[in-house]
């Protein structure tokens, strides 16, 4: 397999993800679906997505890298989720602070 094909293949690889999964969290109209704003709004809270992943050791007081790495994990998932759906910052936000019935 030549580079330029291997290239074309990954491509492929990626638009294929991509549109898996803007077609599990947005309608045809590239709005976000009902049910994928009840996700990502948990997603969103889980993920730290709107709060700061800084974690303090109860026993020393002093911060916890491994817990913030753990942390940033999460976050780097939620990011991936909306970056491959993309969604905007104001999106992002909207779901994060929305008041639902899903709580």
């Amino acid at each position: 397999m030549s580079w330029n094909e291997s290239v074309e293949r990954l491509k492929q690889r990626l638009h294929r993800r991509a549109h898996a999964y803007r077609s599990l969290f947005l309608t045809p109209g590239a709005d976000i679906a009902p049910a994928a704003a009840i996700v990502l709004k948990d997603l969103a809270r889980y993920c730290y997505a709107s709060k700061p992943t800084l974690k303090v050791s109860p026993i020393t007081g002093s911060s916890d890298p491994l817990a913030m790495a753990f942390a940033e994990g999460r976050r780097d998932v939620f990011n991936r989720i909306t970056a491959l759906c993309e969604l905007t910052d104001d999106q992002i936000q909207r779901i994060a602070n929305s008041k639902g019935n899903d709580e």
